[in-house]
């Protein structure tokens, strides 16, 4: 068994994974998180019931009294998608009519939904819902009034490609892009994108806030903005197919940090597109929402200091533009120096070399300075 249940500083217990050591749902919980997270961050009872505020509702009417399709990736112990299934249960109790749910679920495998199952009274949420997470687990589907559940196992990259229903809504819920490159990487993103129906639009919400993770969604043709919930340490983040959706999107003032992080890309991509990719993000149509905040480009790299700096240094000086300056425009005079004593003092140039019988050399001329080659240093004697 590769699950285990660990206690969390909030007191709830979550689901731990012996072979990548990571928590399902740290911190508040797997059913605090599923809800304020996901379901609440998706707008999903306001799809259900084909109302609500901004494009989510506009959307929903336009399929009222179709199925709502909710893709959940990575369903493990079932915390998101029985989240979304009590949503509907208690929007159905209190008299109101919602759309029927059509839930698809993708996992490797059952492991954790089977320990779910077993651990039920110790985690509370899956209590009552255990006639589902059987049928679930024996025949991969589980039907009752106005509820379809299936569940596709397997490699999530080839699923997503044989897909035939188009998703509304998207629980991102993987583990992290450290255990599996795999999900966060641009290929993925953009499959995910190309699940959205022709008619009306998409909402991903997902845990992740890494950098890499919003510019590989923006990448895949997503609008991104903040999580449902800034305050909390796993604020998460909220990707649409509509600008308008989005209650806190990002501002271009999000690509001054994102230049500056370490792992700006998604996983697993090649460094020879990153030129390209750079491009396409500071071209994305969001950042068109904002015309008082237009995106910087890139700042360049510091240009190389060739020789030595200061005072003493010798050699010709280089500028950013790669161009040799000369030192100075002028001569050095040829005049002997007089000190304040008085005395005459030898010329710097030293005596003339030429000798008797030998011509003067013309001075340089100072219309084409050239520059100053330096000394070799006399060797160091040793002690």
């Amino acid at each position: 068994m590769r699950y285990r249940l660990e206690r969390q500083k909030s007191g709830a217990l979550a689901v731990y994974n012996t072979a990548y050591a990571e928590t399902m749902h740290p911190g508040a919980g797997p059913w605090a998180e599923a809800n304020a997270l996901y379901v609440q961050g998706s707008a999903l009872a306001a799809l259900l019931l084909g109302g609500g505020a901004q494009e989510a509702g506009r959307r929903a009417a336009a399929h009222r009294g179709a199925p709502l399709v909710l893709f959940d990736v990575g369903l493990g112990a079932a915390a998101n998608a029985l989240a979304a299934v009590t949503c509907r249960d208690e929007l159905a109790r209190r008299g109101a009519r919602p759309r029927p749910l059509h839930l698809v679920s993708f996992e490797a495998e059952l492991e954790a939904l089977a320990f779910a199952l077993a651990e039920a009274d110790a985690l509370g949420y899956p209590r009552g819902q255990e006639p589902l997470l059987r049928d679930l687990l024996r025949d991969g589907r589980a039907e009752r009034d106005g509820l379809r559940w299936e569940v596709r196992v397997g490699d999530f990259r080839r699923r997503i490609e044989e897909e035939p229903e188009r998703a509304e809504v998207i629980f991102f819920d993987p583990f992290s892009p450290r255990a599996n490159p795999e999900l966060w990487s641009l290929e993925t993103l953009e499959a995910l994108h190309r699940c959205r129906p022709r008619a009306g639009g998409t909402r991903l919400v997902t845990y992740s806030t890494a950098f890499g993770t919003r510019a590989g969604l923006l990448l895949a043709g997503f609008f991104v903005g903040e999580g449902p919930l800034p305050q909390a340490r796993r604020a998460g983040t909220c990707a649409t197919t509509w600008f308008a959706d989005l209650a806190r999107p990002l501002t271009p003032a999000w690509l001054a940090r994102w230049r500056h992080d370490r792992e700006p890309w998604p996983p697993l991509t090649p460094p020879a597109a990153h030129r390209a990719l750079r491009e396409r993000l500071l071209e994305h149509p969001q950042w068109a929402q904002f015309p008082a905040e237009t995106p910087a480009p890139p700042e360049p790299p510091p240009a190389r200091r060739i020789g030595r700096t200061g005072p003493g240094r010798t050699g010709p000086r280089r500028a950013q533009s790669g161009r040799t300056e000369p030192r100075s425009a002028e001569p050095r005079s040829a005049e002997p120096r007089r000190a304040e004593s008085g005395r005459t003092e030898p010329s710097r140039t030293g005596p003339s070399r030429t000798g008797p019988g030998r011509a003067e050399r013309p001075p340089r001329e100072a219309s084409h300075p050239g520059p100053r080659r330096a000394r070799p240093r006399a060797a160091r004697r040793r002690v």
